[in-house]
């Protein structure tokens, strides 16, 4: 049933899911050499949230995931555009 696959990317995030999702994010900033008051990190946190949503719930695939998403994102370019979208 897709109805249930798009509702639970809507549903909240509850408490141990949150802790669930600092640790990958921790882990996901760690492994991209980043530090927490980096301006990048945030987009990795907002990462997170996102591919947990979409439906990755396996903490080494959402790691991998994360971090291959912002590598790309930084080999690209991409990145300065996110960042200073003038």
């Amino acid at each position: 049933m897709r109805l249930s696959n798009m509702a639970a990317a809507y549903e909240p995030i509850g408490p141990d899911e949150l802790e669930r999702l600092q640790t990958i994010f921790e882990t996901a900033r760690y492994i991209a050499c980043m530090s927490r008051h980096d301006p990048a990190a945030e987009r990795l946190a907002a990462m997170a949230i996102r591919f947990y949503q979409l439906g990755i719930r396996d903490d080494d695939a959402l790691i991998h995931t994360i971090v291959k998403t912002n590598r790309a994102l930084r080999s690209s370019g991409l990145e300065q555009m996110v960042m200073d979208p003038a």
